[in-house]
């Protein structure tokens, strides 16, 4: 009985190992496999800022402006619209145009806040919580996905804090936008 067993364990042993390797007590090499997938680059374009449009603040409070991803904004505390919503000062996300690779899921990556710079009086407003929409992606999670054409748009939106009695300027953030894909 132990004869019948060993010629079938060497059996399964030989057709283990890969061609043109030896099974060699003293030695152990093999062969292994190298790849790479050459894709399209990922690329994002703005095409449009993000604003917070005219608002006014009081004097004994502070408030915030939140525009979401979708780009409807909401005011808080003593912050209020200046012109209404159909005016070309009226807020808005961001949109970015991104393409490359179709088919393929990809991610924002935004600073968790940046800070708006009056150019006037140099004052700097917060601006936080960012958040991203894919229009191929519905979900506001920071992720998009590019259609068969490698092609899709994501909004960005945030909220700006404004103190009291902050004086009348225009504030201006850089606000840096990475993509890659997932």
């Amino acid at each position: 009985m132990r004869k019948a067993a060993l010629p079938v364990c060497l059996a399964i042993v030989s057709i283990a190992l890969p061609a043109g390797v030896a099974a060699n007590p003293d030695s152990g090499t093999t062969n292994g496999r190298a790849g790479a997938s050459i894709v399209q680059p990922l690329r994002a374009v703005p095409l449009e800022v993000l604003s917070f449009g005219a608002l006014s603040v009081g004097v004994s409070g502070d408030g915030e402006v939140s525009v979401s991803a979708t780009s409807s904004a909401t005011y808080s505390g003593s912050a209020a619209p200046a012109c209404g919503a159909a005016s070309d000062c009226a807020p808005h996300a961001a949109r970015f145009a991104v393409s490359g690779q179709g088919n393929r899921a990809y991610r924002v990556q935004l600073p968790s806040r940046v800070s708006a710079r009056g150019a006037r009086t140099g004052q700097l407003l917060d601006v936080s919580r960012l958040s991203v929409r894919s229009d191929n992606r519905q979900a506001a999670d920071g992720r998009g996905l590019l259609d068969t054409d490698g092609h899709d748009e994501f909004s960005v939106g945030g909220v700006l804090s404004v103190p009291a009695a902050t004086r009348p300027d225009t504030f201006r953030a850089e606000l840096a936008v990475s993509v890659s894909y997932d």
